[in-house]
This record gives C-alpha cells, sequence and structure tokens, in this order.
C-alpha cells in the first residue's frame, strides 16, 4: 500500500476491570481486558470504549484498509526484481502480520491496563517525544493519504464520465464531489462498528477488480505472438522492488482502533493473519498474471497493459469506489483519537453536543483536507515524500523497537526473534530510503 494506510471506536458504559481480570488472561498478552461475554471495558482514561465489532467484520475492515491501489503496481514490482518478487510478497506479508500482532500485545504490556492507541503505546516505550513523533507521522500520513486518494477519485471518476453530458464539469469538480461523499460517512460514523457496510463492499470491489485484471490478463495472454521476457532475479533492482511490495502491506497505524472494537480481542491474531493472507493471495495472483503475462513490458498500472474495453473500464470504477470506501475508515482513526484528547464524548457533553462537536471537528478537518487536495501546488507529489518516510518507522521499524523496550525485562528474546526484528528493521529502513528516494525523483 505505497499510499495506504491505513480505524475506529465509540463509548458505552464502564465496568470492573478487577472482576474481568482473573477470567480473561490469555497466551498473546492481552492482560484483563475484553471479555467477550461483556464487550465494554474501562482503561487508563476516563474514556469508554464500546465492542461490537465481530472477527468477520475485522477481516473485511484489514483487507479494505490495505488491499488498495498500491495491488495495480505489484506486476511492475515483478517486472523490476524479478519472479523473487513473489517470495517477497509472502515475506511482506509475514513481516505485516507480525508487527501487527506485536503492536496490539504493546497496548496490553500493563497487566489489568489497555493502553488506547499507537501513540499511547510509543509513549509508554519512549516518553512524551515518542507520543509526539508517532502521533505526527501517523496522522500526517493517513490525512495525506486520504488527500491522495480524493485526488485519484475525482480524477477516475472525471475519466469514466468522458462523452457523457457531465463531462464538462472537471476534475476540480469530482474531487469536491469524492470529498463530499467521504464527509458524509464520517459524520455519520461514530465507531468502527458503524462503517462495516462501507468495509464489505470495499474488499468486494477490491475482490472484483481482482477477478477482472486475472481474467484479462489469462485471456490476452493467448493473443500475444511471442511471450515477452522475465527474469528469476534483478539483484540491482531488488531492494526497489521489495521496498514496493513493503508497502502494499502498511496498514498498521489503524490496528488498535480495530482490535479496541472487537467483541472478541483474543481473536485479533485470526483475524489479521487470516486477512494477511488472502491480502497476499490475491497480491500474488495479480502480480503473477500481470508479469507472467507481459512479462518485462508490463506497465504500470497494470490497467495500461491490458485490451481495453468495458472490462477494464469497470475495474477502474472498482478501484474508484475502493479508494471513497477506504476513506472514512482511514480517518476515523484520526479523527477518534483527537477526539479523545478534546474530551469530545457522549459522557462529557451528552449525546446531543457529543454530535455536534464530533461533527464540526470532523468538517473542519475534512475541509481543510479538500482545500488541500483542490488548490495545494503538488500536494499530491509533496505528500509521498513524507509519506514514506511516515510508514516506513511506523508500520516497521517503531512497533518493533516498541515491543522490544516495553517487553525486555518481562520476557527472554530469542536470537532468532531478535535476529527476525532486526530483519524488518533493516526493511524498514529500506523502505525509508528507497520510498523517499522515488517520491523526490517524482517531484
Amino acid at each position: 500500500m505505497a499510499l495506504q494506510q491505513q480505524s475506529l471506536l465509540g463509548g458505552g458504559n464502564t465496568t470492573n476491570s478487577e472482576d474481568t481480570s482473573s477470567s480473561n488472561n490469555n497466551d498473546e498478552g492481552y492482560g484483563s481486558l475484553g471479555n467477550e461475554s461483556n464487550p465494554r471495558y474501562t482503561n487508563n482514561s476516563a474514556l469508554e470504549v464500546q465492542r461490537l465489532s465481530s472477527t468477520a467484520e475485522t477481516f473485511f475492515h484489514i483487507v479494505c484498509i490495505t488491499a488498495g491501489t498500491g495491488i495495480l503496481q505489484l506486476p511492475y514490482a515483478l517486472k523490476t526484481g524479478g519472479w523473487a518478487g513473489l517470495a517477497f510478497i509472502a515475506l511482506a506479508g509475514a513481516v505485516s502480520a507480525y508487527t501487527g500482532k506485536i503492536l496490539i500485545q504493546c497496548l496490553y504490556y500493563k497487566h489489568g491496563v489497555r493502553l488506547q492507541s499507537y501513540s499511547d503505546v510509543a509513549k509508554a516505550a519512549f516518553g512524551s517525544r515518542g507520543r509526539l513523533i508517532v502521533r505526527s507521522l501517523k496522522d500526517f500520513n493517513l490525512l495525506g493519504v486520504v488527500g491522495i486518494y480524493i485526488i485519484l477519485a475525482g480524477i477516475s471518476i472525471d475519466s469514466l464520465v468522458v462523452g457523457t453530458p457531465v463531462e464538462q464539469l472537471g476534475e476540480q469538480f469530482w474531487i469536491a464531489m469524492s470529498a463530499f461523499a467521504v464527509w458524509i460517512a464520517i459524520v455519520a460514523a461514530r465507531q468502527v462498528h458503524d462503517v462495516f457496510v462501507l468495509s464489505v463492499f470495499g474488499t468486494l470491489t477490491t475482490v472484483v477488480m481482482v477477478v477482472i485484471v486475472v481474467w484479462l490478463g489469462i485471456g490476452d495472454s493467448g493473443l500475444i505472438g511471442s511471450r515477452p521476457p522475465t527474469k528469476v532475479i534483478n539483484i540491482r533492482t531488488t531492494p526497489i522492488s521489495l521496498a514496493s511490495i513493503c508497502f502494499s502491506f502498511g496498514g498498521n497505524l489503524n490496528w488498535p482502533e480495530l482490535e479496541a472494537s472487537m467483541k472478541s480481542p483474543k481473536k485479533w491474531s485470526k483475524a489479521l493473519s487470516l486477512a494477511t493472507a488472502f491480502i497476499a493471495f490475491i497480491y500474488a495472483s495479480v502480480a503473477a498474471v500481470g508479469y507472467g503475462v507481459y512479462g518485462d513490458n508490463v506497465r504500470s498500472p497494470i490497467f495500461l497493459s491490458l485490451p481495453p474495453g468495458i472490462a477494464v473500464v469497470t475495474a477502474k470504477a472498482m478501484v474508484t469506489a475502493h479508494v471513497l470506501l477506504a476513506c472514512p475508515i482511514l480517518l476515523t482513526a484520526v479523527f477518534m483519537e483527537a477526539e479523545r484528547d478534546l474530551g469530545i464524548s457522549a459522557g462529557a457533553l451528552g449525546t446531543t453536543k457529543e454530535w455536534l462537536y464530533r461533527a464540526a471537528f470532523r468538517t473542519v478537518l475534512m475541509l481543510a483536507i479538500t482545500f488541500a487536495a483542490l488548490f495545494v501546488s503538488d500536494f499530491s507529489k509533496v505528500v509521498p515524500i513524507l509519506g514514506a518516510i511516515a510508514a516506513s518507522m511506523v508500520v516497521f521499524v517503531i512497533p518493533v523497537a516498541c515491543y522490544i523496550r516495553l517487553f525486555y525485562e518481562q520476557r527472554h528474546f530469542s536470537r532468532y526473534e531478535l535476529a527476525w526484528s532486526g530483519l524488518i528493521v533493516c526493511i524498514g529502513l529500506l523502505c525509508l530510503v528507497i520510498g523517499t528516494t522515488q517520491a523526490l525523483a517524482d517531484l
């Protein structure tokens, strides 16, 4: 997910954490919180969280957040790195699942207490400065990605309406309409459970797009006279291929909010593992078909290599729909944490006031994103630079650093686990260097 990452929660009644501590320990490090029979829990804040999402809902949220436009670049990633890119997809999936698991464990590092957010984990590990750095990187990345998605949606809609009576409305109009649609969703939704339908449709649009791309690619293979050349591995450009694939799995900025919404948080690892495996499967399918059929002649995005027609138009429409459906989920992670800090809750303000304050706050931020998407010069080129910096650190490096820091005195780390953690940090730093270099080159 080169520009993706990419969440949510709400309020309820309090429970007695002492009553649940003895009955809700598990091997995942979840401490005493998140009882399936009592979906609400208290934590280290005066605010409360309501657990409403099933494991299936969480699966859809993860897929919708992670499997986005980055999937269209994967055949080109194989062109860059060769068929070894399929192994890179498996590696990146394993890294994503691992960092997502340990990040959630960090929320429960202190028995009987659940930290609320990724930023709180950074504060526990590295103090207030750590929280400030992670919060800034995380929020900028998510807000910037949403801005990029809105631009992409507007441009895509404008291309889809060519030849219709509304084609003269232009890109700016459709960007504004895309932002308006996202605004309606984020004002209406209060917590992750409220956007479940968006995640289902977002996942379905991705599946439809994948089916179309694979179907067209296989169908086109019989029409190509001589098979384009391919390679097993390209050592010189392997780091670029690995970095682009790893970015396509970035999504753990949202995992604390998703886990906080689950009725059964003990099943977080199961939901994450299944979702990551599914994402890796569709990634590998598109990458293998795209590179296998078009070889080193494959273009990015893969649409440019496919035969034109209604199927490609449909696939483009699916991408547009997915982008718009993912935006509210990405934004809620930023909004909910900020609203907790500002004390915008039903308990503190009452139901009516809470809704009005929340709607006003989200509207102001949405207007800022829309303004940047419409009027800020080179917004779509500048954001990827900072996004590459933010994503590489908060997706790969910082979860590992926080995990080791918080659990170093509580448990013994084997040499294999430390070596695996070191590999993840190296991959993250590689993504940092390559992602930033590529983004600067695109300016």
